[in-house]
């Protein structure tokens, strides 16, 4: 990684473990974060139409995979809300950030790309996957398959496949966009406005995709209107820290080599979020969530510098 992907990407895991503290702790409903994802998308449609030029551009193939990541993204939020309201954010917020690590990584072998990615990323990847099992135990002598066998793991890794999915098909769409130039070969948009611009389109297909499962009954939309009128507020600015963090994430994978190393770094916000939910939340630090998070960090800085 490069010390600008770095840099952008250190900035994002704070934002990204703020939102989920403010999703957690207003309401960890479907129903807030579909807020949250349309209040974001007016914030940044500005840039949608600064950049019209680069949307009069995209072919069938660009259009598909926004289509694809709206659903993964609307996945994503269904499962993060249901495991927070299930569980500790402590808990769900780790398996979450870190089971997409093993599921990209094998993406990344199965699509050819395993020789980017250096042995010592691959010991720091697999030192993350270990810190995040131990987060959620009472006691190091509960590490049984009982103990990860409920609602919130069972949610928590919906949207971390939702997670890796969408990961790699926002690299993939937005190595298009990039490479999109005009006739004389210029590129119609630069790496940080494909960014923006990737992060208004990404919010407004979910949403098309979230807004079936909202107003789908009388007793969901009543519940909506609701949440909407006391918590719209908190809504717009969790809106604005979701989209700005993945914006500046998807900055970052125009620095790498491999998108395996974005999405191991970005597991920074773990110890954000552990402490986040123990200090304005009130939940437990038992020792296996201490240790855990210290193994995670480590195994971090191993991807980071291989």
């Amino acid at each position: 990684m490069t010390i600008t992907a770095i840099v952008l990407v250190l900035i994002s895991t704070f934002m990204h473990a703020g939102w989920n503290f403010f999703g957690k702790k207003t309401s960890p409903t479907l129903g807030f974060f579909f807020l949250t994802m349309v209040a974001g998308a007016v914030f940044f449609s500005p840039f949608v139409f600064w950049q019209w030029d680069l949307i009069r551009a995209f072919n069938r193939e660009i259009v598909m995979l926004l289509f694809a990541t709206g659903l993964l993204q609307a996945l994503y939020l269904w499962g993060l809300a249901e495991a927070y309201r299930a569980g500790d954010m402590s808990i769900a917020y780790p398996i979450a950030r870190s089971s997409p690590l093993i599921i990209v990584a094998i993406s990344s072998t199965l699509l050819g790309q395993q020789s980017t990615i250096s042995p010592q990323a691959v010991i720091g990847i697999v030192m993350i996957v270990v810190g995040c099992l131990f987060i959620p135990l009472p006691s190091f002598r509960d590490f049984k398959l009982a103990n990860y066998q409920n609602r919130t793991t069972a949610f928590a890794l919906l949207a971390a496949f939702a997670t890796a999915g969408y990961s790699l098909v926002d690299s993939h769409a937005t190595e298009l966009m990039r490479d999109l130039s005009n006739a004389s070969g210029t590129p119609l948009a630069s790496p940080w406005q494909v960014s923006l611009v990737y992060v208004a389109l990404q919010s407004a297909f979910a949403v098309i995709w979230m807004v079936w499962f909202i107003f789908s009954t009388q007793k969901q939309r009543l519940a909506f209107r609701q949440m909407f009128i006391k918590q719209w507020r908190i809504g717009l600015l969790t809106g604005v820290l979701m989209l700005g963090t993945y914006s500046l994430v998807i900055l970052s994978m125009a620095f790498v080599s491999n998108v395996s190393y974005v999405v191991a770094f970005r597991q920074l916000s773990i110890p954000f979020g552990v402490l986040f939910a123990v200090i304005g939340l009130g939940e437990s630090l038992k020792r296996p969530k201490i240790v855990g998070v210290f193994i995670t960090f480590i195994g971090l800085i191993a991807v980071a510098l291989g």
